[in-house]
């Protein structure tokens, strides 16, 4: 794997950036080529497009929690994944998104604490699908 450092425009600093030999796309079809995991993806990743890479913020994360290079980069909560089903610890992306180890999938989440109480809301990620024709 390539290691190379860059500059980030949103982080206003140098990160380090890591290059696979092999996509990093769990059971999903793979694409030709290697791919760019930023390994300093977090909080500072507040805007909807990478600056360095032209990808959505979140992709950039998605990457780099398949990848596990950096496994503690990621608050994790227990759950039950929307997509699979499975119990696990899902990786927190930000604030509205986290990832299934199992399977691969993203969804939506809401963290609410009620006095010392702390519960999550997980949602599907569904994309919008014109109305069938009659």
């Amino acid at each position: 794997m390539d290691m190379q450092h860059a500059y980030c425009s949103a982080c206003d600093q140098e990160v380090r950036i890591a290059v696979t030999e092999a996509p990093v796309h769990g059971g999903q079809p793979m694409v030709s080529g290697p791919e760019v995991v930023c390994l300093d993806f977090g909080a500072a990743c507040t805007g909807a497009m990478c600056p360095m890479f032209g990808l959505p913020s979140i992709m950039m994360g998605v990457r780099l929690a398949r990848s596990g290079l950096r496994p503690e980069a990621f608050q994790v909560v227990p759950g039950p994944c929307p997509d699979c089903g499975e119990v696990v610890e899902l990786k927190v992306l930000n604030k509205d998104f986290v990832y299934c180890p199992a399977c691969g999938g993203r969804s939506r989440w809401l963290h609410i604490q009620l006095d010392e109480e702390e519960f999550i809301a997980l949602g599907k990620e569904t994309t919008s699908r014109p109305a069938p024709q009659p």
